[in-house]
């Protein structure tokens, strides 16, 4: 049955709400900007940037089958979290819950009556349960199957100088003892709880769509990959 979303890894249900109409799937508006030319027809569009596009709003029409667990639902439904709905499994949005919930017309006498709640996502689905990636052959590809650049984890396994190349970016990290984790959606490098920014120089990498070659210099033991494909 498609009367579920999961918020936070539960299912709605486990709480009592049950979802009457799913979310459309939606593509995420581009971010550009029109401008009128004098004597031109129509517009100059601009676009802010490759693959930027504006959040989606996504709503999901709910109704409560037991009131007496509103307490419980409204420490639910708040909040950052992400986001799976039942129309379109298998992955993720990151989104934050933002609108008010009138809880106080179901305390009223209407158990039944359906209410909505709005997730403002961020404009990519994720692909859950994605495994990672271990390259020991520099010169590997790597496909990525989604619709638009992903922005991976990269640990480099090794020591000493290196050079990593990943696509057409490429990144310098040097004084190398054990590892460093190149997390291109925090822009953070690593090891562990240490910081490492200062042992790299470079853009932080991603992977367009298609293949990608991996390959690197120095003395590097494996390449380990967290993918975070995603889609429109």
């Amino acid at each position: 049955m498609n009367d579920w979303f999961s918020w936070n890894g539960k299912k709605c249900t486990e709480y009592g709400i049950h979802v009457l109409e799913q979310p459309p799937i939606t593509i995420p508006a581009e971010r550009a900007t029109f401008t009128n030319v004098p004597g031109r027809p129509g517009s100059l569009t601009t676009l802010e940037g490759d693959d930027v596009y504006d959040d989606l709003i996504l709503t999901a029409q709910c109704m409560i089958s037991d009131p007496s667990r509103i307490s419980d639902i409204a420490a639910y439904l708040k909040g950052s979290s992400t986001v799976t709905f039942a129309n379109r499994p298998g992955g993720f949005y990151f989104a934050r819950i933002v609108n008010q919930i009138p809880f106080e017309k179901i305390l009223r006498g209407n158990p039944h009556r359906s209410f909505a709640v709005n997730f403002r996502c961020k404009p990519f689905w994720y692909q859950e349960n994605v495994q990672l990636i271990t390259l020991t052959t520099s010169g590997t590809f790597t496909t990525n199957p989604g619709s638009v650049y992903s922005e991976p984890v990269i640990t480099v396994y090794g020591s000493g100088e290196i050079t990593l190349m990943v696509g057409m970016t490429i990144v310098e990290l040097d004084g190398i003892t054990d590892s460093i984790t190149l997390d291109t959606p925090l822009m953070e490098a690593y090891n562990g709880a240490i910081s490492m920014n200062g042992n790299m120089s470079g853009d932080f990498p991603s992977l367009a769509p298609g293949a990608n070659a991996v390959s690197w210099t120095g003395n590097v033991t494996k390449v380990v990959i967290q993918p975070n494909w995603r889609y429109l």
